[in-house]
């Protein structure tokens, strides 16, 4: 049966390490539903991808071990989406936004 997974994978921050991930997926099929890639703020050199995956848990451990088989990708977790909570974050600039910037 079909689950939602999520897989954080930290690999280098190079142009083809993204779509080497992706074809991984697209080899075996599995549906991504949401993706977001970031870089590592104290290390440009180093970022990482978050993946909402719609697949069966024996696909999702094939894929995980093939990511960690790439030269570039450093380490894979994949966890079932709904024993992971909703978090956000988020960034607030201070200093451009008039509101919050004004002396009293």
């Amino acid at each position: 049966m079909r689950n939602d997974f999520i897989i954080e994978v930290l690999a280098d921050n190079n142009f083809s390490v993204l779509n080497r991930m992706i074809n991984v997926l697209n080899r075996r099929r599995v549906r991504i539903k949401k993706l977001v890639a970031h870089e590592n703020e104290e290390n440009f050199r180093k970022g990482g991808a978050t993946m909402l995956l719609h697949t069966t848990p024996e696909m999702i451990e094939k894929v995980k071990q093939q990511l960690e088989k790439l030269i570039e990708v450093e380490s894979a977790n994949y966890y079932k989406a709904d024993t992971v909570q909703r978090d956000a974050l988020f960034s607030i600039d201070t200093l451009n936004d008039k509101h919050l910037s004004k002396s009293y």
